[in-house]
């Protein structure tokens, strides 16, 4: 056997065996557990009789390690790792390789039935399904063809729609209570899709005002209103109101009352008060303190809570006249309540991007809100306000407080000179450690070992050359008879004088009167410039 090996296999066939039998690993979706592990043995039994053959436990840990992740995990949890035999390892593993391969049919059938229903209910539902603001010139097309028309399925979310999509990532609307899971409208149709951007969220992010909104489980501070007076005598001027519940629900939550814009009663009686998260600098802190205010455009004073003072340590001014506020409801019994002091305050936005210029904010306690940003704040910075879209927006940077945009780190620099140059240089010394250790190995290995050469045979290189000598004279002389044998044939050519004139040729020319048949090759018009450019350039090369 080792004779018929080394006359007809090639020299390196055992290594490339146990290569193989090393790379091998398990892919579920190609073939099975079973098939792949009588194709490891397979291999594995034309080792026997050689020094690479795998014993039963070597060859058990090397199916094990090679295995999927999925039937890894189900191994690592079952009694096959119990078991001390091969035969019985690869049965234990080959039952729960067909168990999963069940399961995954049955999961796999389920989906497809789900789909095939989402599809079915999708093709009956009515064109103007998709009422989101980011989807409407995305479906519009495929929705009104549906019925008619086959389905096209939507092309697969990129990376940068991922980041962007605060959703459902099936149906593809942004700010939506469900996710893909149990979403109601299913996919979409693909035909006139259009990729997310920016643009979409900022719009579906200025229109989610008029959507229904989940229940808030936090307990909402109790309710406050605080009045100015218009003049010394009647304080009527209402300052802030916030509800004693969180629940900002309107009171219909059918589609039909959605857009209230355009109907002549609002349907809901409260609305969701302009709160901005913002972030403000101590003098006792090294890091901003996190804050919550409340935007509000219909008073004139900017409040301040003094807990939040105490937190940053701000410095208080005195008033030169007191400010006096009052509650907004009529009440003999409650007295109005005088300011005296006040803070300089400015803000930060949470990415750092837009700071507020500062402005005066009377200490006011008991106050509802840690701070309450009024006319004087939006005034001072030229902020403008819209309640239906829920923005507020800096005239001068462009910057909306309410609906920043996302932030994304910026790409990292690139190494200097001297970092590159330390960096080959370890590498270089490692790959000299791996080469060397390489060849270490290889010294070690019998078949790498050198070989003793023979002495110089001097007796031998003279009958070689003699040889040589031999045939060349031989072929010499071979020459020489077929040269005199065809004289007439190796003679050399004569001068164009001594050449006979009896043999005449002639070349005919093309016609320089004749007119070369012109044709015209239909183009595009934005490749005339490109067109024009070439032609110049083969022009003056000559070409034509």
């Amino acid at each position: 056997m080792s004779q018929l090996c080394s006359n007809y296999l090639h020299l390196d066939w055992e290594d490339h065996v146990h290569n193989e039998i090393l790379n091998s690993c398990l892919d579920p979706n190609q073939e099975s557990f079973w098939v792949w592990s009588q194709y490891v043995i397979n291999l594995n039994c034309l080792l026997r009789n050689t020094t690479s053959v795998f014993d039963n436990t070597t060859l058990c840990n090397q199916l094990n390690a090679h295995l999927d992740d999925g039937l890894k995990e189900c191994v690592k949890h079952s009694e096959a790792k119990k078991e001390k035999t091969l035969k019985s390892w690869i049965d234990v593993v080959h039952q729960l390789d067909e168990t999963r391969t069940s399961k995954n049919k049955c999961h796999r059938e389920l989906i497809e039935e789900t789909f095939n229903k989402c599809q079915a209910k999708r093709q009956n539902t009515d064109s103007n399904t998709f009422c989101n603001p980011s989807r409407q010139n995305n479906t519009s097309n495929s929705n009104a063809n549906s019925s008619t028309s086959t389905f096209t399925p939507l092309p697969l979310l990129l990376d940068s729609e991922c980041t962007l999509l605060d959703g459902c990532t099936k149906c593809r609307k942004f700010y939506v209570s469900h996710r893909s899971q149990d979403c109601p409208t299913g996919f979409p149709s693909g035909k006139g899709y259009k990729t997310l951007s920016i643009t979409d969220t900022l719009t579906a992010k200025k229109g989610k005002s008029t959507a229904t909104s989940s229940s808030s489980n936090k307990q909402a501070p109790k309710a406050v209103a605080a009045m100015a007076p218009l003049s010394d005598d009647k304080p009527n001027i209402i300052a802030a109101v916030l509800p004693s519940t969180s629940d900002y629900k309107s009171d219909s939550d059918s589609d039909e009352n959605a857009d209230i814009s355009k109907r002549d009663v609002s349907t809901s009686i409260k609305a969701k008060h302009l709160l901005w998260d913002c972030q403000i600098h101590g003098l006792l802190t090294d890091f901003p303190v996190k804050t919550q205010g409340l935007i509000d455009n219909g008073a004139h004073l900017v409040l301040i809570h003094p807990d939040l003072i105490t937190k940053l340590n701000l410095r208080k001014y005195h008033l030169h006249k007191p400010e006096i506020i009052d509650v907004t409801m009529n009440d003999e019994q409650k007295t109005p309540s005088e300011l005296y002091d006040y803070v300089k305050l400015s803000l930060t936005s949470l990415d750092a991007i837009w700071t507020s210029k500062s402005v005066k904010a009377l200490i006011t306690l008991n106050l509802c809100m840690p701070v309450i940003l009024r006319l004087p704040f939006l005034i001072h910075n030229m902020i403008v306000t819209n309640h239906a879209a829920r923005t507020c927006i800096d005239k001068t940077l462009n910057y909306d407080l309410l609906n920043p945009l996302p932030v994304f780190p910026p790409p990292p620099p690139k190494p200097r000179l001297c970092e590159q140059l330390a960096e080959t240089k370890a590498d270089k010394k490692l790959m000299l450690a791996e080469l060397m250790m390489v060849c270490h190995d290889c010294l070690k290995n019998q078949k790498f070992q050198p070989h003793i050469t023979e002495d110089f045979n001097v007796a031998g290189a003279i009958r070689d050359r003699i040889e040589i000598l031999a045939t060349k004279e031989s072929l010499a002389k071979q020459d020489t008879a077929i040269r005199s044998e065809f004289k007439e044939v190796f003679e050399p050519i004569l001068h164009v004088d001594q050449l006979p004139t009896n043999v005449c040729a002639s070349i005919k020319l093309k016609d320089t009167e004749k007119t070369i048949k012109s044709r015209s090759y239909p183009s595009p018009w934005k490749y005339k410039e490109a067109w024009s450019i070439l032609i110049q350039q083969h022009l003056d090369a000559g070409r034509i």
